[in-house]
């Protein structure tokens, strides 16, 4: 036997003994690797992992660098962080029973509301104090002024409450 034929045979030899414990590790967790060989199919059969092949096969390791440095950046995260904040605090306002009644009420009068506001700049009307006066007399202008005036308030409450950087 030669040389080579000798370093060729001790490394099968290293190999085989390297494959006993994943063997053995498979062996004890065959559910584990059943369910995710039926999760691997099922990506298969759906063109996601054909997808995402494609994908990475048009991106050249750089650019992978890239995105990964990305993704994990200081920056990035924190920017994650605060927008999943804010999805949540819009997500936690919109439960409240009142907020979506409300924001329902708008949106399907939406029609109208856009109209006004179109009509309006398109056609402004010279306001003098006393045209001014008859306006907010109107209850429907008065309780739309009030419920803006309201919301401003509360928006000026909540705004003093944010912490100065």
């Amino acid at each position: 036997m030669t040389e080579t034929e000798e370093e060729m045979k001790k490394t099968d030899e290293e190999n085989e003994d390297d494959i006993e414990p994943l063997l053995r590790g498979l062996l004890e967790n065959r559910h584990a690797f059943e369910s995710m060989m039926n999760l691997m199919t099922k990506l298969n059969k759906s063109g996601l992992l054909t997808a995402m092949e494609n994908i990475s096969a048009d991106y050249l390791p750089s650019d992978i660098e890239f995105l990964s440095e990305f993704l994990t950046s200081k920056d990035f995260l924190y920017s994650f962080v605060k927008t999943m904040n804010v999805v949540s605090a819009i997500a936690h306002s919109m439960a409240s029973e009142k907020a979506s009644d409300a924001i329902k009420s708008i949106m399907y009068n939406s029609d109208a509301i856009w109209e006004g506001m179109v009509a309006g700049a398109k056609n402004p009307e010279a306001v003098s104090l006393l045209r001014f006066y008859a306006m907010i007399r109107d209850p429907d202008t008065a309780a739309g002024l009030t419920a803006v005036l309201n919301a401003l308030k509360a928006i000026g409450i909540a705004l003093r409450k944010v912490p100065d950087e």
